[in-house]
């Protein structure tokens, strides 16, 4: 009996452990999915912003030379 008890309370103990690592993985990857949302908010901004100066560029003269002619 008191060897069940003991072999029991360590494997209570190593499951405690393993909880422990994977909470701490599951910040680490909470904070990282966290950047990489704020980072493919920014691109898609910056993708907005270049659609709208294309846009407004191929809305322009369409006789004009480029600033290269």
């Amino acid at each position: 009996m008191r060897h069940e008890i003991i072999r029991l309370d360590t494997r209570v103990i190593y499951l405690e452990d393993t909880v422990q690592q994977m909470n701490l993985i599951m910040m680490e990857q909470d904070r990282t999915i966290g950047k990489l949302s704020r980072m493919v908010s920014e691109l898609e901004e910056k993708l907005r912003e270049l659609d709208e100066r294309k846009a407004n560029r191929e809305g322009g003269d369409h006789n004009s030379r480029p600033p290269h002619y």
